[in-house]
């Protein structure tokens, strides 16, 4: 009678424990190319590198953000885009001071602040940096592009 209850106290245990393994493991960052993207980031920034997935998790923007300093006030960041599925880096950048992030889930979106502004109209309503399209592998222009 105890082995019964024991084995009845078991079982729905152990497919309490399974059924979160398995759940836990879709949060998980996606498999392929998980140690490479991360050693490269450590290679490459230390341990200071930050990670950003693309809405469905076949790209990550890798980047360091440098504290300024008296020597250089603006801050540098250092990035790169890599793709999980071809376990390899495809675009790789630095910008002296802006903002780098996922426009959508295809594409980078990458904003310096310029350096002098005239203060003719044109160069005050201009867009300064570029958009990484990850399918065609190219960049466009912000003044190129229709950006928000």
């Amino acid at each position: 009678m105890m082995k019964t209850m024991l084995r009845l106290a078991a079982g729905p245990l152990f497919l309490f424990l399974v059924s979160c393994g398995s759940s836990s493991k879709d949060l998980k960052e996606p498999e392929s190319g998980v140690a490479r993207y991360r050693a490269l980031a450590v290679q490459k920034y230390g341990q200071e590198a930050e990670f950003w997935f693309n809405d469905e998790k076949t790209a990550v923007l890798c980047l360091k953000k440098s504290k300024p300093s008296p020597k250089n006030p603006q801050q540098p960041i250092f990035f790169f885009v890599f793709d999980l599925s071809a376990d390899s880096t495809i675009f790789e950048g630095e910008i002296a001071n802006g903002s780098v992030g996922w426009k959508d889930n295809l594409t980078v979106l990458v904003r310096t602040v310029p350096g002098m502004v005239k203060s003719d109209e044109t160069s005050a309503a201009r867009k300064s940096g570029y958009i990484f399209d990850i399918r065609s592998r190219k960049t466009k222009s912000l003044d190129a592009a229709n950006v928000e």
